[in-house]
């Protein structure tokens, strides 16, 4: 029980943070760049926001409702989401060498990646530890 309600933390925190992570890049000059970037409170950004919360909500419902094969659609996901907030690092860096950036908006949007990656992180070994023997009653603890 304790594992099931860790993985619903997680990846609940790890939504908030890649919706928080949208809203930073489209506040930032970052939303100027290209005809498809999305700006702040336009209708592109509130759908990305909806899928992202669809992508991290629906499985993680069904994950609640008690299918436990849905860990490993939600660690897909979150291996997707380690792969994202790597390549935003590795792309606001290069794109800030090149373009006048804000320190505060390259500070924020790799802060908000550095803690989605630790999240993510921490999700694959809430999910996929196994159990100690205080958590498992029928396990004998041999001293």
């Amino acid at each position: 029980m304790r594992k099931r309600k860790g993985i619903i933390f997680m990846t609940l925190l790890s939504a908030v943070l890649f919706c928080a992570l949208l809203i930073t890049i489209s506040l930032s000059p970052l939303a100027d760049i290209g005809p498809n970037a999305n700006q702040f409170g336009s209708s592109g950004m509130w759908i990305s926001i909806g899928m992202v919360l669809v992508f991290y909500l629906l499985p993680l419902i069904i994950y609640w409702l008690g299918i436990d094969i849905m860990r490993f659609v939600l660690a897909l996901f979150c291996g997707g989401g380690l792969l994202i907030n790597s390549s935003i690092i590795v792309a606001v860096l290069v794109i800030a060498k090149f373009k006048d950036i804000s320190a505060i908006y390259i500070a924020s949007i790799i802060g908000l990646c550095l803690a989605a990656i630790i999240v993510n992180i921490l999700w694959f070994f809430i999910a996929f530890r196994s159990p100690s023997a205080k958590d498992n009653p029928n396990q004998t603890v041999l001293p």
